[in-house]
C-alpha cells in the first residue's frame, strides 16, 4: 500500500457581512374630531326651515310663495353649499380611498425592495454555508481531495472542527431584520401595511434549504433510526457523513474505526489512512479498523477505552484529546454499551445504527429518524413517535 505525503496549507473562507434591514413603519388610520356638524344636521335644519316658512305663511293668511321666496332661497342654497362641502371639500383627506391605496401600494413596493436585498445576502449566506459543507452526492466534496481544503480542520482551528453536514434544512439569516419602531395600537393599525410588515418579518428571517451541520464531538454520539429495508439508505448517509470527516479532518487528529456485519458496503473504507490502526501491521501495511462485531473491537481498545475519563463537553482551556476516535456501528441488533457505558468516554462520539430502542443514545438530544420517504428527522421523543 503507498502512501502520498501532503502538507497542509492556510485556506481563507469566504464571509458574510452582518448588516441590518430597517423595516419601515406599518400605516395608520387616523380619527379626527369632527370640526364641523354632519350632514345630518344641515337636513333637520333645512326641514325646520321649511315648516316655519309654511307656519309664517299660514299664520299670515299669505296663500302665495311670491313674498317667501325671498327667504326660502338662500336658506335651501346655504344648506346645499353645506352638505357639498361635508361630503366633498371636507373631512380628512388622508384617510380616503384613494390615498390610503396610494399608501399601501408605496408600502407593500418598499417592502419588494428591502425584500431584494434581503434574498442577496441570503444568496451569499447560503454559499459561505455551502463553502464549508460541500454536497457528498455531486461531487463537491471530491473535487476538494489533494488540494488546500483537505484536513484544513484541526482542534485548534474555529468554527468547523468536528463540524459534518447532516442534510439541508433552514437556518437563521445572518443579516438583522430591524422591526418597525413605531406600531400603531391594535384600533389604529392599517390592516394592508400591517399584515405585509408582520410576514415579511417571519418569512424573511430564515434560509431555506442550506446545509445542516451536526457537531460530532460535542455529544458522545448519534443514534440512526430506520426501517430495516432502509438500511442502505442509512448506510448511504453514513458514509456521506464518513466522507466529510476524513475529508476535512486528517488522521493525525480524528481516527475512524467501523463496526459492521455487511463488510462489502465498507470495503471502500479501507483505503482512508483514518482508518489505519496504529499499532498493528500486515502485509499491506497498517492494519484495518473495520471489525465485524463490538467485541471484537473492544478487543482491540478496551484498555484504551476503561483508561478514558467520562464524557465532558470540550471548552476553551480544558485539555484535548490527542486524537479523536470516531466509530461507526452499522451492526442491526448490536448493543453499544460496552464502548458507551453510562456516561460516553472522552475523545470517542459513536455513530450508532443498530436500532437499538434502548441505548444510551436513544434520546431526544442524539437520535435522529428516517421517515417513509426518505427524510432523516430528528425524534423529539423517540419510543413515541417510531
Amino acid at each position: 500500500m503507498s502512501k502520498i505525503g501532503f502538507i497542509r496549507k492556510q485556506t481563507f473562507a469566504p464571509g458574510v457581512p452582518e448588516d441590518a434591514i430597517v423595516v419601515p413603519d406599518p400605516g395608520e388610520i387616523s380619527r379626527p374630531t369632527p370640526s364641523r356638524p354632519p350632514t345630518w344636521v344641515w337636513m333637520v335644519l333645512v326641514l325646520i326651515a321649511v315648516v316655519a316658512l309654511m307656519v309664517m305663511l299660514y299664520k299670515t293668511g299669505i296663500r302665495s310663495l311670491a313674498g317667501g321666496s325671498m327667504f326660502i332661497m338662500p336658506v335651501m342654497l346655504i344648506s346645499m353649499v353645506m352638505m357639498m362641502r361635508n361630503r366633498v371639500g371636507g373631512g380628512d383627506k388622508k384617510n380616503r380611498g384613494a390615498a390610503k391605496n396610494q399608501e399601501r401600494a408605496d408600502y407593500l413596493r418598499s417592502l419588494d425592495e428591502l425584500r431584494e436585498d434581503v434574498h442577496k445576502a441570503a444568496r451569499a449566506q447560503a454559499s459561505e454555508i455551502a463553502f464549508h459543507h460541500p454536497n457528498p452526492c455531486d461531487g463537491s466534496l471530491a473535487t476538494l481531495v489533494g488540494t488546500a481544503r483537505m484536513w484544513e480542520r484541526g482542534p485548534d482551528t474555529r468554527g468547523n472542527w468536528g463540524h459534518v453536514r447532516l442534510g439541508v434544512g433552514v437556518t437563521r439569516l445572518k443579516t438583522k431584520l430591524t422591526p418597525p419602531t413605531k406600531v400603531p395600537p391594535p384600533e389604529f393599525r392599517e390592516t394592508v401595511t400591517t399584515v405585509g410588515a408582520r410576514d415579511f418579518l417571519h418569512e424573511q428571517n430564515v434560509v431555506h434549504d442550506v446545509p445542516r451541520p451536526i457537531h460530532l464531538f460535542d455529544q458522545i454520539g448519534w443514534a440512526f433510526f430506520a426501517e430495516p429495508e432502509q438500511r442502505a439508505t442509512l448506510q448511504g448517509i453514513l458514509r456521506a457523513l464518513v466522507c466529510q470527516l476524513c475529508v476535512f479532518h486528517g488522521p493525525d487528529d480524528v481516527q475512524l474505526a467501523i463496526i459492521t456485519d455487511d463488510l462489502p458496503s465498507w470495503d471502500w473504507a479501507k483505503w482512508l489512512p483514518h482508518t489505519g490502526d496504529p499499532d498493528f501491521v500486515d502485509a499491506c501495511g497498517p492494519m484495518r479498523l473495520i471489525f465485524s462485531d463490538v467485541r471484537a473491537f473492544m478487543d482491540r481498545f478496551e484498555t484504551d477505552v476503561r483508561s478514558r475519563p467520562p464524557f465532558a463537553p470540550t471548552m476553551d482551556g480544558s485539555e484535548k484529546p490527542d486524537r479523536w476516535l470516531v466509530v461507526v456501528v452499522d451492526l442491526p441488533g448490536a448493543d453499544c454499551s460496552p464502548l458507551l457505558g453510562d456516561q460516553g468516554r472522552t475523545g470517542i462520539s459513536v455513530l450508532e445504527a443498530t436500532g437499538n430502542e434502548h441505548s444510551v443514545l436513544a434520546n431526544a438530544d442524539s437520535a435522529y429518524l428516517l421517515d417513509e420517504v426518505g427524510n432523516l428527522l430528528k425524534a423529539a421523543e423517540y419510543k413515541e413517535t417510531y
